[in-house]
């Protein structure tokens, strides 16, 4: 047992400096940068609704506020404008414009266990951020992204939503859909369909669209028509105003809350078997220096014992 507390001081030591360093280096790193290895952040393909201006917005709260303020002036000058139907509306266009498509992940800079659990194995899913909060420190955000601060933010204003997946033959996809006026409506701000065919359907739910493919293709013409097709064949729904994705959403806290405490475990077991290791010298110390060797008796010489003598 002393052997093998004696060979694990120095793993847990190395452990224990390494994960320290890790915690200092994140903490004192600018959590807006993803810092990955291996991975380029993803660029704008000036394309989409993007507004580099939006970038400000980076918590809910500011969201929120802007999108009230937005809301607010339309309403002032346009009677027309309903809470209801039209806040939503208005909320995807701004997250339209706040981002462009790409996968944030978290890095050494932000939550590196979770990025270590990615790598090891070998998927980034495990990485791909699903806390808003978070997502919101990225101008680039993939579509089950985009809609997870969307949904987080509609909720916050009393809607209910609820997701929609898509399973192509060759891909995925990941949008919502808003209850109001007495049914589900659907909205897409990654992949950005054209507003003005939603609106003359007043933005109709999935299973409306899934049985109109003309509809779809006229919505989405700056796709293939092919993976229009392939993702809009085969949808499922979530749950209403469940998480989206519920099982990533603890291991990200965990993995946060690990990225911060690591060092701290290593460092009390690095201790505690130091302790024991010190312990159990000094026990085999104190059995050594109770031996008692046998005092040998000077005996007498042979030439004075009679046996020996001729």
């Amino acid at each position: 047992m002393k052997r093998l507390f004696f060979s694990l001081q120095f793993p847990l030591f190395i452990a224990f400096n390494f994960f320290l360093l890790m915690t200092v280096f994140q903490v004192l790193s600018s959590p807006d940068s993803m810092s990955r290895l291996h991975y380029n952040d993803p660029k704008y393909n000036a394309i989409e609704e993007f507004d580099p201006s939006l970038e400000r917005l980076n918590t809910i709260d500011r969201l929120v506020t802007y999108i009230d303020s937005v809301y607010a002036e339309k309403a002032y000058t346009d009677a027309s404008i309903k809470y209801e139907q039209n806040y939503p509306e208005i909320a995807t266009a701004v997250i339209r414009k706040r981002f462009y498509h790409g996968y944030s992940l978290y890095g050494f800079s932000n939550n590196f266990m979770a990025m270590f659990a990615s790598q090891l194995v070998q998927t980034d899913g495990l990485s791909a951020i699903v806390i808003p909060k978070d997502i919101l420190r990225y101008p680039f955000a993939a579509c089950s992204q985009q809609s997870i601060v969307l949904m987080t933010l509609l909720q916050s204003k009393g809607f209910n939503t609820r997701k929609v997946g898509f399973l192509g033959k060759n891909g995925g996809h990941f949008c919502f859909e808003v209850y109001y006026n007495g049914t589900w409506h659907f909205y897409d701000p990654d992949m950005e369909p054209k507003v003005s065919v939603l609106e003359a359907y007043n933005y109709p739910g999935i299973d409306f669209l899934a049985k109109h493919k003309d509809i779809v293709l006229s919505a989405y013409p700056h796709y293939p028509k092919e993976k229009v097709l392939d993702i809009f064949s085969n949808y499922f729904y979530g749950k209403v105003n469940a998480s989206a994705a519920p099982n990533a959403l603890i291991f990200q806290k965990i993995t946060q809350f690990l990225s911060y405490t690591t060092w701290l475990f290593f460092l009390v077991s690095f201790i505690f078997v130091r302790r024991k290791y010190l312990r159990l010298s000094r026990q085999t110390h104190v059995r050594n220096s109770r031996i008692r060797f046998p005092q040998l008796q000077r005996g007498a010489s042979p030439e004075f014992n009679l046996e020996y003598q001729a």
